[in-house]
């Protein structure tokens, strides 16, 4: 058995973290894990109820200003060397930089997950590069790491995989949980969208686009807009946003049509309950919505950034340009209008979910890392 420390700076569970318990809930027996993360919050709460150890990590004061850089240093080596594991894995960007100042005062592997596609500074490089490995999500997030400078030996790509067992299977009956609660009916078209209440996420594009579409499509067809998601930014331009957003739910074209329904769970019951999923991002590393989604066999229509291309490839998605309202109406318009030519779309993306994104192929290859730096230690 293998005992790694998992650094997480939040205490919410987005992709990254979920990613990295559906990792842990299908290795067994095989990881002992230990997170060190903020011991208030839904991760907190998750870890709980799995029985995983945890142990109080903050890169947050009491008055919800950021430590500083020194400050994380000494606390988290501290920690670190208290500890009795064999490797530490950091879950996300920021931590793979916070980990990567201390490496050398902890003797231990390191990894760090990189799951952002992000310009950084040559400090943040540097800090990478004392890391043993990093993992990028996607191709087209090494990348983008490579071109700045990490060298090819610390970056590789580890594609996140999902269990597709847990969605809606080829031969399921439709979800009906979220027409009923919103009181819409069964002929209704729904397009529905996962992520959180940001800028980046594009949901104004959507909107727009929405708007675009004639009157065959938005009344006949009795369209209906549904955001499932929070806002977790405090900045004023965030806060904002998720104004601007419930403004149009309560006026003009949307009014009526556009619903935000919060935090969904399970997502898997909101995937089920919609006829397709709009994604119009700005950027996506590898969106585990979109994955969930493929394994759902629910149709896409998703920006063309990042990562996106890697899960779907070149039939199982309509992609369009980032930020073009017309190109993501007209996506909208060809999934709604060509309900064959969208299966179709759906279930090659559900075949790709089986073949490259599978949470077995995604353990083996994160194992073979572990097993890797981890004999690098013994023979050095």
């Amino acid at each position: 058995m293998k005992k790694v420390a998992y650094l997480c700076e939040f205490p919410s569970i987005n992709g990254g973290e979920n990613s990295l318990l559906s990792f842990l809930q299908s290795t067994g027996s095989v990881i002992e894990p230990i997170f060190l993360c903020p011991s208030d919050g839904p991760l907190a709460k998750r870890l709980r109820v799995l029985g995983y150890a945890q142990h109080e990590f903050c890169v947050f004061a009491d008055d919800f200003n950021r430590k500083s850089a020194e400050v994380v240093s000494a606390e988290l080596s501290t920690l670190i060397n208290k500890l009795d594991v064999d490797i530490v894995h950091a879950n996300s960007l920021s931590m793979s930089r916070v980990l990567g100042r201390i490496s050398k005062l902890i003797t231990k592997p390191t990894i760090g997950h990189i799951r952002d596609i992000l310009k950084v500074s040559g400090k943040v490089l540097l800090d990478l590069t004392q890391l043993d490995m990093c993992l990028a999500v996607s191709d087209a997030t090494r990348v983008c790491y490579l071109q700045q400078g990490l060298s090819e030996n610390k970056i590789a790509t580890v594609y996140n995989g999902i269990d597709a067992g847990l969605f809606l299977s080829e031969t399921a009956s439709t979800n009906s949980g979220l027409r009923h609660s919103l009181k819409l009916s069964e002929k209704s078209v729904l397009i529905g969208g996962i992520g959180q209440l940001g800028l980046r996420k594009g949901w104004e594009v959507l909107l727009d686009a929405v708007e675009l579409l004639d009157t065959r499509c938005l009344e006949d067809l009795n369209v209906h807009v549904v955001l499932a998601g929070l806002r977790h930014s405090e900045k004023q331009e965030s806060i904002e946003f998720e104004q601007r957003l419930c403004g149009r739910s309560q006026n003009g074209i949307l009014k009526g049509r556009l619903h935000l329904v919060g935090y969904w769970s399970p997502i898997s019951q909101f995937l089920e309950s919609i006829d397709l999923l709009a994604h119009p991002a700005y950027q996506e590393p590898l969106g585990r919505v979109l994955l969930e989604a493929a394994a759902s066999s629910t149709p896409v229509v998703a920006t063309d950034v990042g990562g996106t291309r890697e899960i779907f490839g070149e039939q199982g998605a309509v992609l369009v340009p980032a930020g073009n309202v017309k190109a993501m109406a007209d996506g909208l318009r060809q999934v709604i209008e060509n309900k064959q030519l969208a299966e179709k779309r759906a279930k090659h993306a559900r075949q790709r979910v089986d073949s490259v994104f599978s949470i077995k192929r995604h353990k083996i290859q994160i194992l073979r890392y572990y097993d890797a730096l981890l004999e690098r230690e013994e023979s050095g």
